[in-house]
């Protein structure tokens, strides 16, 4: 089964281009669509649900929108991403951090959504690298500046 998963907001340009592609693979798509406009013809959808973990447990491959916090669960689930960066965010933050976890091959990162197919096919052979969090320094970097060292 391959999941498609936008957030709490809506991308809606992603589900569109799915939906376009769904017919084509031989394979179970559930997507959730948010607040979007378009509704999908080709693929099982749903807006919003408190818990999307067992859809990401069944899904042998997860396209998602490039929010860290879906990013990064989905990495330390070791699944299968192809991030998308949602073009409707006023930053360029999921661009920034889909460049640097596709540099380590963390996931793929589709930078067009007119290649996506071609991601999809990738992501067949893609040798995906185990995502390791890297260790948190805060609590140490915070207590040098409060004492003053």
């Amino acid at each position: 089964m391959i999941f498609v998963t936008v957030g709490t907001g809506k991308f809606d340009e992603l589900i569109k281009e799915m939906d376009e592609i769904a017919p084509k693979m031989n394979e179970k798509i559930i997507a959730q669509i948010g607040g979007g406009w378009h509704i999908p013809k080709n693929m099982e959808y749903f807006r919003f649900k408190n818990n999307l973990m067992p859809y990401y447990k069944k899904a042998r491959l997860i396209i998602a929108h490039g929010g860290a916090g879906t990013t990064f669960e989905l990495l330390a689930m070791g699944k299968k991403l192809i991030g998308v960066a949602n073009p409707d965010r006023t930053d360029v933050h999921q661009e920034e951090i889909l460049k640097a976890l596709s540099e380590d091959d963390y996931l793929i990162w589709c930078r067009n959504l007119k290649d996506l197919e071609k991601a999809m096919e990738k992501a067949k052979k893609f040798q995906f690298n185990k995502y390791k969090q890297p260790e948190c320094k805060i609590a140490e970097k915070i207590k040098g500046f409060l004492l003053g060292t």
